[in-house]
This record gives C-alpha cells, sequence and structure tokens, in this order.
C-alpha cells in the first residue's frame, strides 16, 4: 500500500513545502519510515518550527511522481491540494516538466530528421508543435492507449517485464501485441514459470502496480533472461520470500538471491544491522543458521568438553537449550554481545567456538570489555573452510569414539538415565520389567554413618599396595648449602614413594632418619630405634606449623587455605589483573567480590579428588546417603502403605447399616394417635385411648379441643422414634440411645487414615500409625542441612565422577601419569620472577620424578 504525504512549510520560514511517498504494510511502519527520513533530512516539525506536522493525502498518479522514499522539494510547484484537501490536481498554467522535455526534444526534430546528427526518422508520427497547420498533421491518429491496471494479471505481469526496468503505467497497441504473444509461447519456459508462479503466490494477486513492477525486475536480476531457467519451485519460493520482506530488506534479499544465496529473510541485529546469514559457512548447506540458532552454538561453546563441533553429541545439544532456555551465564551476556555484531552470521561455527573458548573466563563479567575483545579477536577470512589454528582453539575432536563417554557422563550430570552409570535402584526412576545386567563390583561401599569406603577405586593402580602405612614425609625447604640441598631432595623422593608401594618409601624415610640423627652409628645402634618406629598403637604427630613467609623454594603439603593465603602472585591473580586491576583488587586484597561456587566447579573438584587424592573424598565432600530399601520415597508409596492399612482395619459401620437398625427400632414402637381432621375421626381416636386418658366426664359435650388434648397427652407418654435421617455421626449418636454397647463397640475400632492431601499430611498419617518409618525426603533434608563445610554430591555426580576416573586411570598416557610410582601431588613452588621481580607461586597437580629431573602437570576436567 503506497503512503504519500505532504509536510508544508510556515509562511516565516521561507521555505518550499516537501513531499515524500513509501510503500509500507500498514500505516505504522510508514509512519516509522517518514519519521527516519524526515531526521536524515534535518527536517523539524511541529509548533515552533519550520514545518507543520506531515499530513496525508491521497495518492497522485502523475508522471513527476518522485522515486520513493525521498523528499522532494519541487513538486509542489506543478502540483496542489484540491478543495478536500486529499487530492493533488495540476496547477493551472504551469508546463510540466515533461512537456519541457518534449519542447526540448522539437528543437532537434525537423521534418522528421534529427539535426544534430542528421539521422531520418521515417516512423517517426509526433506533432510536436503548431507551426504547421497542414490536414495531415491535423488528422494524425492518437496512439491506442491501455491502463496496465485495468488489464488481467498474466497480462500485467507481462507489462512490466517487457519494460526493460522501466514502471509501464499503460501501453500501446504494439506493447499489447507482444504481451499476447509472450503469453501464448509456451516454449519460453522463463516466462512461462515466471505467470504460473505469480498465480500461485496469494501476495502476488493482491499486489499493486508498483509492488509488480519491482518484484518482476527482480525475479529478472536473481535468474537472468540469458541464463538457466529456473525451476517452478524456487520462483515461487523466491516471489513469497520478497513479499513477506519488509521493503527496506528487499533489496540486499535480492542481492544474497543473485549471490546464489536462498536465504528466507534478511535478519538484524536489534541496532539495524544486517546479522548477515548469506555467506557460505562450515556448517550443513541444508542448516538455516539463525541468531535462535547462534545462541545454541553459544551456548555448546561455553560448555567445558571438548567434542565434534561438527557432529554435535545428543546430550551437548539437549543440555545448549536448557541453557539458552534458562539463560544461564556467561552465555546470556556472550549471547547479547555477538547478537549486537553486525554480520554475525556469517563467520563459521569454528570461529564462534573459537573465539569464546580463548577468552578470559571474566570478560563477561564487563561488557565493554567483552564487546572490545569481539571486535579484535573476530577474524575470519575463509568462512567455509576455518583454518586449523581455529579449529584447534575451539577444542574440536573429530573422533567420535573419544566423546562417546563423555555424552553418557553428561546425560547422568543432566539428570537422565544412563544404562552402566545411573543408579538403577534409585527410586525416583520409573522401574519396567527388563532384564537385570550383570551386577558390577561397587567401587564405593557404603559403611554407615555418610562414612564411605574408596580404597577399592584404586585396586589396580601400581600408587596402592596392601600395607596402608602413614605417610611421614615431613615438610622440606630448599637450603642454601649445596649438601643440604640434596639431603631434602632425598627426603621429598621419600615422600613420593610413599604414594606407591610403601615399604619402600619406609625404608628411604628410616634411613634419613637415622642420617639426621647421626650419622655413624652403627647398624645395632640404629635397630632399636627402627622398632621404636613400629608401635602398635600410632601417636599422632605434632600439627606442622607453616611459615608466614615462604622464601623462594620447593615445598610438599601445604594446605589449600596456607597456599591461598601465602606470599607471591598466583596464575589466576594475573588472568584477574590482565581483565582489570580494579577486578584484581576488590577479588583479591579487598575481597569484596567472592568467588561462585557452581555445579560444573564441584563436579571438576570431585574428579580432581578421585584422579589425584581419593584418600580426601570424605574429608572435601559430603555424599548423598543410600536410601535403605522400603523407605518411602514417593506420594505413590505413601498412598499404597495408607491403602493396606486401611484396608486391614475392621470394617466400620456404614451410615446405611446404622439406619437400618434405627428404622428396625421404630418399627417395634407404638404408633401414635392420629388427631383426626374432622370431628368425628377425632371422637373415634379419642374412643381408643386408654380410660384413665378420657378425661370428658359422660354426659357432657365432646368438644373437638377437648378430645384433641386428651389425645396429645396419650401421644405424650408413647417413647419418640429416633432420627434417621442425618450424618453419620448424628445417626451414632441416635444408635447410642437404643444400643449402647454397640456404639461402644464401634468407638474402639480404628479410623481409617486419609488418602487425600498434600505429601506432608501423607508423611503425617503414616507416621501415626508407623513411627519407625523411614522417609526419603527427610533423609535428604538432613544430608543436605548438616553439610558441615563440605561440598554436596549426590549419588549420580559420584558415579559420574567415578567414571572419568576410571577412564583418566586406564588412559594409556595418563594413566600412566597418574599411577607413576615416583608422583607428588600439590606440590608447591614458591620463587621471584627475573624480569618483573615479582614473587610468584606455582602449584602443579600432579609432579613426577624422572631421575632428578622433576615434571609438572595439571589434570584438566
Amino acid at each position: 500500500m503506497e503512503f504519500f504525504y505532504v509536510v508544508k512549510a510556515t509562511q516565516k520560514s521561507g521555505k518550499q513545502d516537501a513531499t515524500v511517498w513509501f510503500t509500507a504494510k500498514s500505516e505504522a511502519r510508514a509512519n516509522l519510515m517518514l519519521d527516519v527520513v524526515l531526521e536524515d533530512a534535518e527536517i523539524e516539525t511541529g509548533r515552533g518550527k519550520d514545518y507543520a506536522r506531515p499530513i496525508r493525502t491521497n495518492f497522485p498518479v502523475v508522471n513527476e511522481l518522485p522515486p520513493e522514499g525521498e523528499i522532494s522539494f519541487t513538486f509542489t510547484n506543478y502540483y496542489r491540494l484540491g478543495e478536500d484537501g486529499m487530492t493533488w490536481e495540476q496547477i493551472p498554467g504551469v508546463t510540466l516538466p515533461s512537456s519541457e522535455a518534449a519542447a526540448v526534444a522539437r528543437q532537434h526534430i525537423v521534418d522528421g530528421v534529427d539535426t544534430e546528427t542528421g539521422e531520418v526518422l521515417e516512423d517517426h508520427t509526433e506533432n510536436f508543435g503548431n507551426e504547421s497547420n497542414s490536414p495531415a498533421q491535423a488528422t494524425a491518429p492518437a496512439p491506442e492507449l491501455t491502463v496496465v491496471a485495468t488489464m488481467p494479471l498474466r497480462h500485467r505481469v507481462l507489462a512490466q517485464y517487457i519494460g526493460e526496468g522501466e514502471y509501464l503505467y499503460h501501453v500501446d497497441a504494439s506493447q499489447k501485441k507482444e504481451i499476447l504473444r509472450l503469453e501464448m509461447d509456451t516454449d519460453n519456459s522463463y516466462v512461462q514459470n515466471l505467470l504460473l508462479a505469480a498465480e500461485n503466490a496469494e501476495a502476488f494477486k493482491k499486489a499493486i502496480e508498483h509492488d509488480i513492477h519491482k518484484i518482476v525486475n527482480a525475479v529478472k536480476k536473481v535468474f537472468p533472461v540469458d541464463g538457466k531457467t529456473p525451476e517452478l519451485a524456487t520462483v515461487i519460493q523466491f516471489l513469497k520470500t520478497w513479499f513477506e520482506t519488509e521493503h527496506i530488506d528487499r533489496g540486499l534479499l535480492v542481492k544474497e538471491w543473485a549471490k546464489g544465496n536462498r536465504v528466507s529473510a534478511i535478519q538484524r541485529t536489534e541496532s539495524g544491522a544486517n546479522a548477515g546469514g548469506g555467506n557460505k559457512t562450515d556448517r550443513n548447506p541444508d542448516y538455516e543458521h539463525t541468531l535462535d540458532t547462534l545462541d545454541v552454538e553459544i551456548a555448546m561453546a561455553t560448555l567445558p568438553m571438548d567434542f565434534n563441533i561438527y557432529e554435535l553429541p545428543g546430550s551437548v545439544y539437549r543440555r545448549a537449550k536448557e541453557i539458552v532456555k534458562k539463560k544461564e551465564s556467561p552465555f546470556k551476556e556472550w549471547s547479547a554481545a555477538l547478537r549486537a555484531t553486525p554480520g554475525i552470521l556469517d563467520y563459521s561455527r569454528a570461529a564462534i567456538f573459537a573465539l569464546i573458548r580463548s577468552a578470559h573466563p571474566e570478560f563477561y563479567h564487563y561488557p565493554g570489555r567483552l564487546q572490545g575483545y569481539i571486535n579484535a579477536n573476530l577474524t575470519e577470512t575463509d568462512h567455509e573452510n576455518p583454518a586449523e589454528e581455529a579449529l584447534t582453539t575451539a577444542r574440536h575432536t573429530p573422533e567420535k569414539d573419544a566423546v562417546e563417554e563423555a555424552n553418557r557422563q553428561l546425560a547422568a550430570v543432566r539428570g537422565d538415565y544412563v544404562e552402566g552409570i545411573s543408579d538403577p535402584n534409585d527410586p525416583k526412576w520409573v522401574k519396567t520389567e527388563t532384564s537385570q545386567p550383570a551386577s558390577e563390583p561397587e567401587l564405593v561401599k557404603n559403611v554407615g554413618n555418610g562414612i564411605f569406603d574408596v580404597s577399592a577405586l584404586m585396586q589396580n593402580s601400581s600408587t596402592h599396595g596392601t600395607e596402608t602405612n602413614p605417610e611421614t614425609t615431613s615438610n622440606v625447604q630448599v637450603q642454601k648449602a649445596d649438601s643440604d640441598e640434596k639431603q631434602a631432595g632425598d627426603a621429598v623422593q621419600a615422600g613420593e614413594g610413599d604414594l606407591g608401594t610403601g615399604k619402600e618409601a619406609v625404608t628411604v624415610e628410616n634411613q634419613n632418619q637415622a642420617e639426621t640423627h647421626q650419622n655413624n652409628d652403627s647398624v645395632s645402634q640404629s635397630e632399636p630405634e627402627a622398632q621404636q618406629n613400629v608401635p602398635e598403637s600410632q601417636q599422632e604427630e605434632p600439627e606442622a606449623a607453616w611459615p608466614e613467609y615462604f622464601e623462594p623454594g620447593r615445598y610438599e603439603g601445604v594446605p589449600n587455605e596456607v597456599y591461598h593465603a601465602a606470599n607471591g602472585i598466583s596464575s589466576t591473580q594475573v588472568k584477574d589483573a590482565r581483565v582489570s586491576l580494579m577486578y584484581f583488587n576488590a577479588r583479591h586484597v579487598e575481597k569484596t567480590i567472592v568467588k561462585e561456587r557452581s555445579p560444573v566447579l564441584d563436579m571438576g573438584n570431585l574428579v580432581h579428588v578421585l584422579a589425584l587424592q581419593p584418600e580426601n573424598l570424605e574429608a572435601e565432600f559430603s555424599v548423598e546417603p543410600e536410601i535403605p530399601e522400603g523407605a518411602f520415597t514417593t506420594t505413590a508409596t505413601l498412598r499404597e502403605f495408607i491403602d493396606a492399612h486401611n484396608a486391614s482395619l475392621p470394617a466400620l459401620l456404614s451410615a446405611d447399616d446404622i439406619k437400618a437398625l434405627l428404622e428396625e427400632y421404630n418399627a417395634t414402637l407404638p404408633s401414635q394417635m392420629p388427631l383426626g381432621a374432622s370431628v368425628d375421626e377425632t371422637y373415634s381416636s379419642y374412643e381408643q385411648l386408654p380410660e384413665e386418658f378420657q378425661r370428658i366426664e359422660n354426659g357432657t359435650k365432646h368438644t373437638a379441643t377437648a378430645m384433641k388434648a386428651c389425645i396429645k397427652e396419650y401421644n405424650a407418654t408413647l417413647p419418640a422414634p429416633v432420627k434417621t435421617s442425618c450424618s453419620r455421626d448424628a445417626l451414632l449418636e441416635q444408635l447410642a440411645i437404643i444400643n449402647p454397647d454397640l456404639v461402644a463397640q464401634e468407638a474402639q475400632k480404628s479410623s481409617p487414615l486419609k488418602v487425600s492431601g498434600t505429601k506432608a499430611d501423607l508423611i503425617q498419617a503414616v507416621k501415626s500409625v508407623n513411627p519407625a518409618a523411614v522417609f526419603a525426603d527427610e533423609l535428604l533434608d538432613a544430608w543436605r542441612e548438616n553439610t558441615e563445610g563440605k561440598v554436596l554430591v549426590t549419588r549420580q555426580q559420584l558415579s559420574t565422577a567415578l567414571n572419568i576416573q576410571k577412564a583418566l586411570l586406564e588412559h594409556p598416557t595418563a594413566g600412566k601419569l597418574l599411577t607413576h610410582p615416583s608422583r607428588a601431588v600439590e606440590v608447591s613452588y614458591f620463587g621471584i620472577d627475573e624480569e618483573t621481580g615479582l614473587e610468584v607461586r606455582v602449584r602443579p597437580d600432579l609432579e613426577l620424578d624422572m631421575g632428578g629431573l622433576r615434571i609438572g602437570a595439571d589434570l584438566k576436567t
């Protein structure tokens, strides 16, 4: 629909009136486009401004119509509004620009000859002037013109098709013949497909002439006439997409289709910039990439695990969808920043993953810094074939088998039932009749009171032997003397060996102790000391006192809280300082920013402890208690117990039973005498009364009132019948009048428990008859409330961590490192950086002593 506006200038401004028109789906859309155009032209409207408010008028159909969307200051020189203020009419006496162009053309043509080029115009029949009044010129026939808008749809389409890019308002006889010829030319597949597509697009049938002109020319740009004939379905798809696209985006749509990109819409960011999506990327060609699918890719990139980014595991995809739905951080911040980036849909999936996974983990807290990072690092030359460096940074793992187990672990962590990982006896699973797989030996044994034995985790590892001697390595500091340093190194090696078979470590340590006490002692002198080192009951060693300031050197056994509070800057602090010195100060100096715990971090710590220090599991984590067999877990189990209890109770008298007893009693009672409706009936009842109630003397008048009084007196002496129409409790009260023993027996019977109400009500009902009952909710609540500062671990999380630990130990490379006989765990190094002079500290997860050469390794989950 066309919308034509005039913006009148005030008299004081001395400016020319402006006109502009648009094609839009609604008036609201047109008003929005009008505001944009006026703002771009720096035209201010309203009270006190140079221009009044815009006025919408009827659309003029004239040759001097300005281009769509462009403000014209000359249109009002030739046309003015009529008396109704809505319809445009030509200003009398004003020569139109088209007439001036014809006058200029006449100056160069004399008697059918162009005076500038000398060309003879044989077909020139137009009469440009009034110079000649010959009969031939006066009787020249006018061309027969047909308005295109009055023609059938097929002819209207072909009229714009033969216009060669120009809008045709009417056609002459020769053009009409050409239209008819094209319509009947069945060999011209291009034209026939265009006509069929137009008839199959509903929006095309309702389109105005200007839109038909634009869409026909758009089709000729996308599918060149001299090129390959497009398929009918493709043309229909383009027509529907073109009409569904906003007017301002149709030009971009045509360009994308002309390049071969069959996009269904032009996507834009919130700021209005083109979001891209037309370039070929590393994604599947049939995959429709939108801002919503970009969100899913962002969510997957924020996950910590590695996987094949082109063949997405189902569990990873489902977890990403959950992150998008809940708008979790850091996805929420990354999504907002990338959605605002122009052309973001043109970048490959590898580029998106590499960008997110190479960023500092704290960047998302600062939107400005995050946007700057994106602008500086989101670069790519070949979107369809990402560089190997980008795939490496994106942590792309094309091996399917390597990530299959991770998919299973993710599904178990998310709460899905996974065979071999999830506990089938967990009451929350819905059990079906299936064959039970062979049970595997338990790696974690429950010994009661929330304590779990994890010694079976490392039975096949070389780091666990049959003897369990206590670790006797003392805290060793690097000394200045060379000989002392050698002794310190030997002692540390002894401590490392103690994590292995045990025997060798004790021997080395005893030798070091003997050398420390007296180097020249004989064997006989040292044997009693060795015997004293193995008493029947071990003596508790004094707690180690750690220095307030750690000199440069290597330290073993430093607790976590001591290490993190010690002098020197760690790698985490360096990363935080790179984010912002203010952030570093708030987190590590002022400590106003507290590091938040997350389930992912807790899971990583759990795997870390099981892989490196399984003996610390009980001290650092609180494992979910085992639900005993027979415990009440769900509302269904509670109701099942209540139904069984109610069925075991003796049956109570129902209301119908009680009513029958009452009616039987009432039937045995004497009936009352009727008062009678007449004097004769009353007299008949009176005669039937016992003599002591016939109180009217014989010979006197027997009035109805006196007789009824005697009858009432008699009826009052009769026993009253009990009520039979009331509630069960009221019926019991009536039954107690006639049979109190039966009511007493009924009262001794137990009442059935209610089967309706909340879960808490059902629990209280069960407790009333079974105080020793065990409820899973109460066990889990007690476990959650009594954490004792430990991290809560569910059964599923522990099972997942144990499977990850098992995979690590069975890995051909990682397993050798984790079970190396000379390994040491959580060794702390303190030193001074030579370039900056800063005190630094580092703590590798694993340290191996390879003949004097120490190798550090980190365990990443």
